[in-house]
């Protein structure tokens, strides 16, 4: 029985977890904050500095640094967040909310792809999963969850006891049924 428990909570967990972003987030113009910032024009490079923010749609994210990498083709841009902790924020189309920390957050925009380095983290409610690297695709809601190289640092997931008994009565309400 407690099987069949951990199975089904890892399921919603997951489920929960890869909740799809709100699609009009990549209609919206990105808007960048900071303290100050440096251009480089000829290799299409922005650098902000300082107490940076980064908003596009729900989308937030957070640092101590945002380099900008614009690629030659259009709407492809690279956003590196670095700091003690980066932080990205989106809410998902169901209403979750959708937190990650890092200490490198790499923004892919053009291929909806978050990839967290250095005590790597994401929540979503009551559900956490840390790891020392931490891809999240947007579109296909897809999360990969990685140790250091050496094996040194474990994956981790946190399943909260609230999330099996509202799980267990949901089931038993349908079996009565």
């Amino acid at each position: 029985m407690k099987l069949n428990k951990t199975s089904l909570l890892f399921a919603m967990m997951i489920s929960s977890i890869s909740a799809q972003a709100l699609e009009s987030d990549y209609d919206q113009p990105i808007n960048v904050s900071s303290v100050s910032q440096h251009a480089q024009m000829k290799s299409n490079t922005v650098t902000f500095n300082e107490d940076v923010l980064l908003t596009q749609g729900t989308i937030k994210i957070t640092g101590d640094k945002l380099t900008v990498i614009r690629g030659k083709k259009a709407n492809h841009e690279i956003m590196i967040a670095e700091g003690k902790v980066a932080t990205f924020y989106q809410l998902q189309d169901d209403g979750k909310p959708f937190d990650a920390e890092a200490n490198t957050i790499h923004y892919d925009v053009a291929n909806a792809k978050i990839t967290l380095t250095g005590n790597a983290q994401v929540k979503q409610l009551d559900s956490q999963i840390n790891g020392e690297k931490i891809i999240y695709l947007l579109e296909t809601e897809e999360l990969t969850v990685e140790s250091d190289k050496a094996g040194q640092q474990r994956v981790k997931t946190v399943f909260l006891p609230a999330q099996f008994e509202k799980n267990d009565e949901s089931k038993q309400q349908a079996e009565d049924k």
